[in-house]
């Protein structure tokens, strides 16, 4: 039976199947902060006297019981119910009778399922936030051992300055510390309360709503209650655009590590565990997990795509909001299961320091040698014009100086920045 139409004569499998979806797949993820908000509902309603604190106590106990249930898999959240809001109600009932029932008393499952979200939402980007912490060290110690390691630079695909392969490590290292306070900024924007909402037009009780926000650890609770209908989605959009920026620095770091893996190239190389063979060819060795780590951002980019374009309704709650959780939960789980791998496998590049030094012809010194000359005294636009109509340029010494070369720049990393900042995260 639905909570909402106790008839079975409108009982529909087919139809009950199309408006449910993915719901109880998906609430799995939802149910145990689901259950987190109740209990602090429950003590806004002892508040305002529609629980005592007998009842409460109750409440509480078995709400705390059903989360041990659900970690041991003793209570399965399963296609029987409607959601996860619909079974941990049926559980109170089935467990504590008429005070069970009161548990619904001035909230709707609109409200019950952004707090769930939003909760669910902070913890899951604490966890990204970790592993990007993983990721910008991974590649700082890489940075480190290989600070003054000669790497050819290129702008173009073309081969332009000589650079390190320091600084191509630390580029990545600097773009995750960045993905970390974009993820940290966008976490507190969304670290605001909606219960106490309902559908959307509040109840008509005093719901002492600071008490969720406090017992939740909300930054503050969202004020209007129409908005917060309105922003079902936006949060979500929001979320799942500051994960497309760790994922964009996947699929450059996976394109680059395609570039120098290549036979044509040879200046990287990886352990056989991350590569497959050809069911053809006996010779290949293919990358195929920085090619499918390359092809996740398209995941993001579609669920972004997905939701911006649901979110495209009036003012009010719409059933066609239901599938922003489908879109978050899965996203999170796509940048999840691509960043768990990049830790070890960065720690695991080497770097062919011969092929690298190969590279780094006498033309692409042509820049440096400009510079040397307008060290001397010469203006700039006079060296270039000299050094690019010179006759000798293969004359031009792979060894000249840098001991002047600017801040983050290949031979003046100035890492101390970068590992500050590691640490302060750590």
């Amino acid at each position: 039976m639905k909570i909402w139409n106790q008839s079975l004569k409108d009982k529909n499998s087919g139809i009950d199947k199309f408006l449910s979806s993915e719901d109880i797949v998906l609430d799995q993820e939802l149910f145990l902060y689901d259950i987190e908000a109740s209990i602090a509902h429950a003590r806004e309603l002892e508040s305002i006297n529609i629980f005592n604190k007998s009842e409460t106590k109750k409440i509480i106990s078995t709400l705390n019981k059903l989360v041990k249930l659900f970690k041991t898999k003793k209570f399965k959240l399963s296609s029987k119910y409607e959601d996860c809001h619909s079974a941990i109600e049926e559980h109170l009932i089935r467990e504590l009778g008429s005070v069970g029932k009161k548990i619904h008393t001035g909230r709707s499952r609109n409200d019950q399922v952004m707090a769930a979200m939003r909760l669910y939402s902070r913890e899951k980007l604490d966890e990204i936030n970790l592993i990007n912490i993983k990721i910008a060290q991974s590649f700082l110690d890489q940075a480190e051992k290989h600070s003054s390691d000669p790497m050819p630079g290129y702008t173009h695909l073309q081969r332009a300055m000589p650079s390190t392969w320091g600084l191509w490590f630390a580029s990545f290292a600097e773009s995750f510390l960045d993905n970390i306070d974009l993820i940290s900024n966008t976490q507190s924007w969304m670290n605001i309360n909606p219960l106490g909402s309902a559908a959307g037009y509040g109840v008509n009780l005093p719901i002492k709503r600071d008490i969720s926000t406090k017992e939740l650890n909300f930054k503050r609770k969202q004020l209007n209650s129409l908005y917060v209908q309105n922003s079902r989605g936006k949060f979500e959009l929001e979320l799942i655009g500051s994960l497309k920026q760790p994922m964009l620095d996947v699929r450059k770091f996976s394109w680059d590590m395609s570039i120098f893996l290549a036979q044509e190239f040879n200046l990287l190389s990886l352990p056989s565990k991350y590569s497959t063979g050809s069911s053809i060819m006996p010779n290949k060795s293919n990358p195929d997990v920085i090619e499918v780590m390359r092809a996740k951002y398209a995941v993001i980019a579609g669920h972004y795509s997905e939701l911006e374009n649901l979110i495209s309704l009036p003012s009010g709650y719409h059933r066609d909001l239901q599938l922003t959780k489908r879109s978050l939960i899965h996203s999170v789980h796509c940048v999840t299961g691509t960043l768990d791998l990049l830790p070890e496998l960065i720690k695991s590049i080497k770097v062919n320091l011969q092929r690298s030094d190969e590279f780094i012809d006498q033309g692409m010194m042509m820049t440096d040698r400009a510079y040397e000359l307008v060290q001397s005294g010469l203006p700039f636009r006079e060296a270039y014009t000299k050094v690019k109509s010179s006759q000798d340029s293969k004359s031009i010494s792979k060894s000249l100086t840098r001991k002047n070369s600017s801040s983050g720049s290949p031979y003046n990393l100035d890492l101390k920045v970068l590992k500050s900042r590691v640490k302060k995260l750590s």
